[in-house]
């Protein structure tokens, strides 16, 4: 699109602006902008990954070209939880914009001190002012007044936000469940939201993500039972995959190894500083005999033995996947283990997960995964939970978020069998800018929100191009062909083909098609000189490109005409001297 809105000029310093530039259409990558008297505060700034088509993307990032532009006008970053999909992209943001203040929870303010997320592995060069917040404290940034109401969720200090303005109150409720035995015993402050929506609330925004569910959510709690029996009861090593960021199940499992009298072992970069976080604040009590490291695995008896293990960016399925394929730098399944899959199958994972358990019962390893077997809840909340927040803030405008399309969708749904009239529910995609002023409502344009997509080798080099590149020769294969010319446009020696990956290669008429390929490119030389030679006043290289790109389209249209192959095909042509 070429109307996006990319000046502050364009907004009205007297109207509030809400944008999502991340959570609209997937889980994570979460990012909120408030605007108002000219002014920016960012909610939020987290992180997403995607799904196994594709190739050669680590993480989704928000797109953060807006706010470079006008960095002069941000007031702070404030932040509602340490789960990846709200903080994860922090130091990306801090590397590539200028953010005075950043305010936090205590738990997420230590992880963000770590550099728990920092995708580059290095630390940062400056770092804004840093501010951990009290909830049910008024604080003023800018234009903005905020507070942070205590909320539950599987993570420490979690919190939803009331943001203050000339436009009246928004809720921001983040991720968030109504846990009535959370294990840290901190209940969500209904009472505050209530008050809150008594005194007038003109926008709500909410989470979807677990809208598809009906019911509540059950306490993290419920889990207790299960892993204190599988650390009694496992007759070897228990390895428990989890996502890192879960400081509610990390407490669990530490209490189920003293039970069972195991020694844990943690695995994963994330998972440790968010451990070390959590016992600095008082989220982690454990003693330190109850751990061991790495170098301990193989001197300590099976029996005794407990690891817990999450990924760098803290997404647990691609440490599974090392585990069952044998490619884990640090660990390695044998006969007798007992493997427990404590989290979610994300969305495009779920063949994926079918792969993985197919592996695990060839290496003779017990496999036990998800919330039918008792080793997993979620950290969102169902429907009535959902329901009461908005009967219970009672908002003029509601905006379901964090969540894929349909998540959005049936969350706008329910808020209307809740009560709202349809005018109300805005059901907003990442970029859409929604205007609140006077009372009234619109969606005034939008601002760009295509995600960058980032490697760990390339850094944010990776190009929508290149993974659709990736994603051809994961499929078709590529066929290289060599050969060098004279500077008449004679063949001085090749054709020769290289071919990898490519499912043809196993037919019975790629054995005939090979051997008339040579012909085929030697024509495309020949015409391709012809041509060269009417026009005269092409450059050497011109001649060159010219010839390579008969010869490719030649044994391009030959392959798709004879095999229905569609590989990458490449022309290493040099001319001799």
């Amino acid at each position: 699109m070429s109307d996006f809105i990319t000046s502050l000029a364009d907004f009205d310093p007297n109207a509030l602006y809400a944008v999502a530039l991340g959570g609209q259409a997937e889980m994570g990558l979460i990012l909120w902008l408030f605007i108002h008297q000219g002014q920016i505060l960012i909610v939020d700034a987290g992180a997403s990954y995607p799904a196994t088509e594709l190739p050669g993307v680590d993480l989704f990032l928000p797109n953060i070209n807006f706010l470079e532009a006008n960095q002069d006008k941000i007031s702070a970053l404030v932040l509602t939880n340490g789960h990846e999909e709200h903080c994860g992209a922090v130091s990306y943001l801090l590397s590539h914009v200028n953010v005075p203040r950043i305010l936090a929870p205590p738990f997420v303010a230590t992880l963000i001190k770590d550099n728990a997320y920092n995708i580059y592995g290095q630390s940062l060069t400056s770092f804004p002012q840093l501010e951990e917040i009290q909830t049910r404290r008024q604080y003023k940034v800018g234009a903005f007044g905020l507070e942070w109401i205590d909320s539950n969720n599987a993570i420490a200090d979690s919190c939803a936000l009331n943001i203050s303005t000339g436009c009246g109150n928004v809720i921001y409720t983040s991720s968030f469940k109504f846990d009535q035995t959370p294990v840290d015993g901190k209940l969500l402050d209904v009472g505050r939201l209530a008050a809150i929506g008594d005194a007038g609330v003109e926008l709500l925004i909410s989470d979807s993500s677990n809208v598809e569910v009906s019911g509540y959510t059950p306490s993290e709690k419920k889990l207790a039972g299960k892993f204190q029996s599988l650390s009694q009861e496992s007759p070897g090593r228990l390895i428990v995959v989890a996502p890192a960021t879960n400081t509610h199940r990390l407490k669990l499992l530490f209490e189920a190894a003293q039970i069972g009298s195991r020694r844990v072992i943690l695995l994963g970069d994330t998972l440790h500083k968010v451990a070390v976080a959590a016992a600095m604040t008082g989220h982690l009590p454990f003693d330190q005999k109850l751990t061991a490291s790495l170098e301990d695995l193989n001197r300590l008896e099976d029996r005794k033995v407990f690891v817990i293990a999450s990924a760098i960016e803290a997404d647990p399925i691609s440490v599974l996947d090392q585990l069952a394929s044998g490619n884990h730098p640090m660990l390695s399944l044998k006969s007798g283990d007992t493997l427990v899959f404590s989290s979610d199958v994300m969305p495009g994972h779920a063949r994926h997960m079918g792969y993985i358990l197919d592996q695990l019962l060839s290496l003779d390893v017990k496999c036990i995964w998800g919330t039918r077997q008792g080793v997993h809840v979620t950290k969102h909340a169902s429907r009535e939970e959902l329901k009461l927040v908005v009967s219970t803030v009672k908002p003029h405008f509601f905006v379901p978020a964090m969540g894929e399309g349909r998540h959005i969708t049936q969350h706008g749904e329910l808020a209307i069998d809740v009560g709202l009239d349809p005018t109300q529910v805005y059901t907003l995609a990442n970029g859409d800018v929604f205007e609140l002023s006077g009372g009234f409502a619109t969606v005034m344009g939008a601002i760009e929100s295509q995600p960058v997509l980032y490697n760990r080798e390339q850094g944010e080099r990776v190009t929508t191009a290149s993974v659709n590149e990736r994603r051809a020769l994961s499929l078709e294969g590529v066929m290289t062909i060599g050969l060098s010319v004279t500077a008449g446009g004679d063949i001085a020696s090749g054709p020769t083909f290289e071919c990898g990956a490519s499912g043809f290669l196993r037919s019975p008429e790629w054995t005939t098609l090979e051997g008339e390929l040579a012909g085929i490119v030697r024509e495309a030389v020949s015409r391709s000189r012809s041509e060269n030679k009417k026009a005269a006043s092409d450059s050497v290289a011109d001649g060159l490109s010219v010839m390579r790109s008969a010869i490719r389209e030649s044994v391009v249209k030959t392959l798709r005409s004879r095999l229905a192959a569609k590989p990458t095909v490449q022309v290493l042509l040099s001319r001799t001297h």
